[in-house]
């Protein structure tokens, strides 16, 4: 079975980011078969130095769905591991 990222899950995620002063949203997407999320970050200087502190809430947040997560080498996009 495939694991899904639902729109609820990237609400709460957002909402989490939000309560840990991130200044980041995440968007869901889905193409030719494959579910992934790409980062936007909210203000220019907003997010200076804040990229560390993202992707530990990411893995904090999913995590605790029991997802592990895979970054496109620029670590502005995302999916779910398959392992």
């Amino acid at each position: 079975m495939k694991n899904v990222i639902s729109l609820r899950e990237v609400v709460d995620c957002d909402a989490f980011l939000k309560e840990k002063c991130l200044n980041f949203r995440i968007h869901l997407r889905d193409a030719c078969g494959k579910q992934f999320c790409w980062i936007e970050p909210l203000s220019e200087c907003g997010c200076d130095g804040q990229y560390e502190e993202l992707y530990a809430a990411l893995e904090e947040f999913f995590g605790k769905l029991r997802y592990k997560l895979e970054y496109s080498d620029d670590k502005l996009n995302f999916w779910l591991s398959n392992e």
